[in-house]
């Protein structure tokens, strides 16, 4: 049979005809039995019902295949084609002698053979009924044949063809009707789907564009654009990094999934972005001179991602990108109003928060801290001999130094010009003392270099100190005392350690405690070289 398109269900016209067959049945069987005697008389009995068995048989196997779906059923009709044909040969050979009486049986039997069958097969037995026919009629006259009427015989034969190919042609051009408006309803469904996929991918870069312009904290946002990404791209588990490629460092990384079982992918592997495991692979949704931004998921949703996601990522790693060097410039800047340019130490402004804040603090849980106020021992003597240059360079060694002997918790700062402040959260004045003494000692123990990178001298400092809440309870309490101590240094000899002079106990404010006043005793001063 030729290809065409069928559906596994029957179809009406073949239901219609396997019932069809079965009313012609009947009528072939209630013939006899209500009188009607056959144009060949009793003797003609036999065969008549033979030929009638022929049909009933014919007329099962297309019932029970029927039920097999419609390729079964059409497989069928094949099978019952040549028995149908000795039957319209023999009908038309019994009922001679009414001229056409089968004549409408042999044209509607191949007709609706082409309703159902595809054209070749349609043809096939719109030419096997002609045949059949003239058949029956040439052994029906074969003793008494005459041009006019067998002329007509041949005509009405031919005729039965051309009317099942008309039947047939009709028929295969509504199915290609049927096929293209088919076609055309998934096309048109496949269109719609692409453009609702395009129109979410459009509202999904507008949205990630606005999420990622509207702040400039991006670690923030940058988790809700990947799942918008993996939303769009129907991904369940990917990773997304934002690489500075010439630092080899990862400015920006997110996951959504479960990632169980991954290794995470270290700045140096990630710009390889090869396969990581053997499920999950990455590719370069942006890549640029300096930046580069990698998309991760399964090797199987890589591979599927289309043009199109492809393009969407693209546009949205662009848009990371800005973004990312938007944030890490923002930091920068941040980071920049509350730093020293000399020294890179924390500047007066943010020395002046972490005051508040550390006050703050040890009012809530009833804490102590401290502050030390540090100055540079005649270091315009020092500039005098070096040169200014080499008095910058001083200083920001002199920052490392200090920076050297405390704790990372501590800040140190440079509160202007050569003095510099540290910030001693939960201590108290006893071992603020303690601190203070070892970072003078190690500036005195340090050479600091010239101009041309030379150490040429040596330093010392005065420090004071001040300690929260024995010498004061607020900031600017604090700053006055330890400024106060400081000056006692420098006025002492310098090269020393002070703290606030010893007040009477009064109801005017905080009073220091004998053992912070013993420890810091200038008995205890000790004098540099």
């Amino acid at each position: 049979m030729a290809n065409h398109s069928f559906s596994q269900r029957v179809t009406p016209d073949e239901h219609l005809y396997a019932r069809a067959r079965w009313v012609f049945l009947a009528v072939l069987v209630l013939m006899p039995l209500t009188g009607v005697q056959l144009p060949g008389g009793p003797k003609m009995n036999p065969m008549y019902w033979f030929l009638v068995g022929v049909v009933a048989l014919d007329s099962a196997v297309l019932s029970l295949y029927a039920r097999r779906g419609e390729t079964e059923f059409t497989r069928a009709m094949i099978w019952v084609l040549g028995p149908d044909l000795f039957a319209v040969a023999g009908f038309t050979y019994l009922w001679y002698g009414l001229e056409t009486g089968f004549y409408p049986i042999a044209v509607v039997l191949p007709a609706t053979y082409a309703l159902i069958l595809p054209k070749r097969e349609a043809l096939l037995a719109g030419l096997g009924a002609a045949f059949a026919y003239m058949v029956g009629h040439l052994f029906a006259h074969s003793h008494a044949i005459t041009v006019g009427p067998m002329i007509l015989h041949v005509l009405g034969a031919v005729a039965i063809p051309l009317l099942t190919g008309l039947v047939a042609v009709s028929v295969e051009r509504r199915r290609q009707r049927e096929e293209e408006t088919v076609i055309a309803v998934g096309q048109r469904e496949v269109a719609l789907e692409q453009i609702s996929r395009r129109v979410a991918e459009l509202q999904a870069v507008s949205q990630i564009t606005e999420l990622v312009h509207s702040t400039l904290d991006f670690e923030r946002v940058g988790p809700t654009v990947l799942e918008i990404i993996a939303k769009v791209l129907g991904v369940e588990t990917c990773c997304l990094f934002v690489i500075d490629k010439e630092r080899s460092e990862t400015l920006f990384s997110a996951s959504i999934g479960s990632l169980a079982g991954i290794t995470p992918v270290r700045p140096e592997r990630a710009m390889a972005y090869g396969e990581l495991e053997d499920h999950f692979s990455c590719m370069a949704a942006f890549d640029h001179a300096e930046m580069m931004v990698l998309f991760c998921a399964s090797a199987e949703d890589i591979e599927g991602l289309s043009k199109e996601d492809r393009l969407v990522l693209s546009a949205v790693a662009s848009e990371l990108v800005v973004a990312a060097e938007n944030s890490r410039l923002y930091s920068l800047t941040k980071k920049l109003a509350i730093t020293d340019e000399l020294t890179g130490l924390a500047n007066y402004r943010h020395l002046q928060g972490r005051l508040d804040e550390e006050i703050a603090r040890a009012q809530r849980y009833s804490k102590h801290f401290s502050l030390l106020m540090l100055d540079v021992d005649d270091f315009k003597r020092f500039n005098d001999s070096y040169g200014h240059i080499a008095g910058d360079t001083a200083l920001a060694d002199l920052a490392r130094v200090i920076e050297g002997a405390v704790r990372e918790v501590d800040l140190v700062a440079r509160y202007g010009g050569e003095e510099f402040s540290v910030v001693l959260p939960e201590t108290d004045a006893a071992g603020a003392y303690v601190v203070a003494e070892k970072i003078r000692e190690a500036v005195a123990g340090a050479r600091f270099r010239d101009a041309e990178g030379r150490p040429v001298s040596h330093m010392t400092v005065s420090i004071g100190l001040a300690t929260y809440p024995v010498h004061g309870t607020d900031r600017e309490s604090i700053l006055r005392e330890a400024d106060d101590a400081l000056y006692r240094a420098k006025s002492g000899g310098k090269n020393r350690v002070r703290a606030p002079k010893a007040r009477a106990q009064s109801g005017d404010g905080p009073q220091t405690p004998p053992v912070a006043q013993t420890t810091v005793n200038p008995d205890h001063e000790r004098a540099g070289a």
